[in-house]
């Protein structure tokens, strides 16, 4: 298992790919531009020469010589940037290429972390989690209601009409996603839609650009318990995240240590205004009372958007 040195190493690994994709980017677009504008390439070599005379010009403390070459430098700059316009191009296609224009790539701008590097990190991170318990890929077009009973019983449920309400929730949740949104506890037996609908949340998250943490509550509180990774750095992502998702409550062995895992994620991330997804199997507060407390389960139900899943078992009707 990575460690959180690794996941840094990782994160630095990834911008160096980075400058090398762009530098070679530039390298193709200079052999277009060159091949077919060769004095271009005599304005690069021009300015250069220039430019290591403005340099001595510099250190030498001539500031009119300075000035003047910096001057010819500018107006060089300019004819390019011209006759590159005239020819098809961008002005700015033969300017470096970065992804992160504020460290130019290198993960640090100003003596200090650049937020592209910290966010690389998270991702790493992110990734380290998820490899346990992978968030299913899915979507909302995937979701069928036609696996839901279209009949009301006893207690005026109909589970079609319930879960359309459900499908609606979610969708337009994910559609107007922040992170003022309120946590949902999604409650219901196995097989009915939990998960599908969580991580088809997620997607529709993370494809606009919100950093989503998955992670089924049994893998999570198992590698917590093991301490193979950096808990202390896993924890904070997950506090940090713009969405954190925690699959199948209840389905873990949970100590006094991993329940002080959990309290401190709900009342950190219900004090903070950051949303979660918490789906379970346990379909009562009485049962969730149960395996968690009170006051977990206070927190719990106080923060959340609370969604009844019913029906019946949809993985054993498909098959």
């Amino acid at each position: 298992m990575a460690t959180n040195t690794q996941t840094v190493s990782n994160a630095n690994d990834t911008l160096a790919r980075r400058r090398q994709a762009n530098s070679s980017l530039l390298m193709r677009r200079q052999q277009e531009v060159f091949a077919k504008l060769p004095q271009i390439e005599d304005i690069g070599y021009e300015i250069t020469a220039l430019g290591a005379d403005f340099t001595m010009a510099k250190l030498a403390k001539n500031e009119e010589r300075a000035a003047k070459l910096k001057q010819q430098m500018l107006e060089l700059e300019q004819n390019k940037r011209k006759m590159l316009v005239e020819n098809g191009f961008s002005a700015d296609y033969l300017d470096p290429v970065y992804t992160c224009p504020v460290c130019k790539d290198k993960g640090f701008a100003e003596g200090k972390i650049c937020s592209c590097l910290k966010q690389e990190i998270i991702k790493q991170r992110q990734n380290m989690l998820t490899s346990l318990s992978p968030a299913p890929k899915t979507s909302f077009e995937q979701f069928s209601l036609e696996y839901y009973p279209d009949v009301t019983d006893e207690k005026g449920i109909n589970p079609r009409r319930q879960m359309q309400q459900i499908f609606s929730y979610c969708k337009k949740y994910a559609e107007s996603f922040n992170r003022s949104r309120r946590s949902i506890l999604m409650l219901g037996s196995s097989g009915l839609g939990k998960t599908h609908l969580s991580c088809a949340i997620a997607e529709e998250c993370v494809e606009k650009g919100f950093v989503v943490m998955y992670a089924s509550s049994q893998s999570m509180f198992e590698q917590f318990e093991n301490n193979r990774y950096d808990t202390q750095n896993i924890l904070s992502d997950i506090l940090d995240c713009d969405l954190f998702i925690l699959d199948d409550l209840g389905t873990e062995y949970l100590t006094a240590h991993g329940l002080s895992i959990l309290y401190n994620i709900i009342n950190t991330r219900m004090l903070n205004g950051a949303p979660c997804i918490f789906s379970t199997n346990l379909t009562s507060q009485k049962a969730l009372t149960a395996k968690y407390g009170e006051k977990i389960v206070s927190r719990l139900l106080g923060s959340c958007d609370t969604l009844f899943f019913v029906g019946e078992d949809i993985r054993f009707k498909k098959r």
